[in-house]
């Protein structure tokens, strides 16, 4: 019943009755598990059969490359789905890990119950295959922004870039991001020295103050 009304307070399951969740849950032979903070969810390059969806907390997708440097790619919430692209592209294998940022309760699928159409013509089923489709599309707008971010000449400028990003989704200028300095500094491809460097600078020059994941955009007037 907890499980129950975790993924009921979720936007992907919103109206839809607790015996249709129930029914999907079993359709698509669901298995919840929890994970501590930084427990691997799945390794890159597993087998790609299931679909996973964060209950609860959040994740990150990272990953790492021959030489064994770790890149952070998204920071996924509670409500998105990690293996979606892999599962319509027909992929074997995932591309990246899913590591947990927090503590955090993960429902996994099996892929092709969950991108197939409904036997049973389920309404909550087919808008669950809608909102998915939707998810994809914000993920690709995401990872432009990110291949913004990257592009700037300069670590200020990709750190800028960044925040600026962030201020104008939370709407405001104090907002919250979801890394710590080395998660940052993975995300934006960047040394974790050299970032806390020009944070540093930033701060002392007024542009932008910070406390841990908290950060606030001064206004180009109290720049002087």
């Amino acid at each position: 019943m907890e499980i129950l009304r975790e993924l009921k307070k979720l936007a992907l399951f919103k109206g839809c009755p607790d015996q249709d969740i129930a029914r999907m849950k079993n359709c698509f032979k669901a298995e919840i598990t929890s994970y501590e903070k930084g427990e691997v969810i799945i390794n890159q390059s597993s087998d790609a059969n299931r679909v996973y969806l964060i209950v609860k907390g959040e994740a990150n997708v990272e990953h790492e490359d021959m030489f064994g440097n770790i890149s952070i790619i998204l920071n996924l919430k509670a409500g998105d789905f990690f293996g979606l692209e892999e599962a319509y592209a027909d992929k074997n294998t995932y591309k990246d890990a899913l590591v947990s940022a927090e503590k955090a309760i993960v429902a996994s699928f099996d892929r092709q119950k969950i991108i197939s159409p409904c036997s049973n013509n389920c309404p909550c089923h087919i808008m669950l295959a809608k909102d998915m489709m939707k998810m994809i599309s914000a993920r690709s707008l995401a990872l432009t922004d990110k291949i913004k971010h990257l592009s700037q000449r300069g670590i200020k400028d990709k750190v800028l870039s960044y925040l600026e990003t962030q201020s104008r989704i939370a709407g405001s200028s104090y907002f919250e991001i979801p890394f710590n300095k080395t998660e940052l500094a993975n995300y934006l491809a960047v040394e974790r020295s050299a970032l806390s460097t020009v944070l540093g600078k930033l701060k002392k020059e007024g542009v932008i103050d910070f406390d841990k994941k908290r950060y606030h955009i001064k206004a180009k007037n109290q720049e002087e």
